[in-house]
């Protein structure tokens, strides 16, 4: 009774708290210059699992990027140079229909490795970096995440995602290569290749930031 009174301790504002939703956008947010939404970069964060809703909306930020029209650019210009379709032939009005061939095969390949499958099977399509180790070990943790992938609970599980999309994506672009692009050979051969792309995309994902940090200090 003729001790002081203790001070009360002011109740902490929990207005302030981010929200789920806040965490997850901060946690897989990407460097400047790299594809949006699908890339978890601090590999101490634990972002939420992400609805399906936000899986498509991320899938068509990433469709949409500046980074994608530009990687488009350089894959149509290679079919240029290389002149493939052949029947397609040279010029502008050829490179037009590389061009948007080309971006028809990264959306139809995006949708589906993305969005479609991942939601249907409650798979997270994010990437997740390693982000520490030497370079050997996180080349290789970045190229196997091909065929590694978490689902949405935190669990490793094989990408079923990744591998059946492309054959499928592959499959769709049947309807708007010419006759020739629609055999069984370049159909295995568009699946290999973007599963290629993929895998250096990868590699890109996983070394970029440490790059950046080099380069400019931050």
């Amino acid at each position: 009774m003729g001790g002081k009174a203790q001070a009360q301790q002011p109740a902490p504002d929990l207005s302030q708290a981010p929200t789920a939703r806040e965490t997850q956008a901060k946690s897989s947010k990407p460097e400047k210059g790299m594809p949006k939404g699908l890339i978890v970069e601090d590999p101490l964060s634990h972002p939420p699992p992400m609805t399906a809703k936000q899986k498509f909306e991320a899938t068509l930020d990433k469709t949409f990027d500046p980074f994608e029209f530009s990687w488009v650019a350089v894959i149509a210009g290679v079919q240029q140079a290389r002149n493939e379709p052949r029947s397609w032939g040279q010029g502008w009005g050829a490179y037009g229909k590389r061009y948007a061939a080309s971006f028809a095969d990264q959306a139809d390949f995006n949708i589906m490795v993305d969005a479609v499958l991942p939601s249907l099977l409650k798979d997270d399509p994010r990437y997740f970096r390693m982000g520490q180790g030497g370079v050997f070990k996180r080349s290789g943790y970045a190229i196997t995440r091909i065929l590694v992938t978490r689902t949405d609970s935190g669990n490793k599980t094989f990408n079923f995602p990744e591998i059946a999309g492309s054959g499928i994506s592959s499959g769709i672009a049947n309807a708007y290569y010419p006759s020739e692009y629609r055999t069984l050979s370049k159909n295995l051969s568009r699946w290999g290749l973007w599963l290629g792309e993929d895998a250096a995309l990868n590699l890109f994902k996983e070394f970029w930031p440490d790059v950046r940090h080099r380069i400019f200090k931050k």
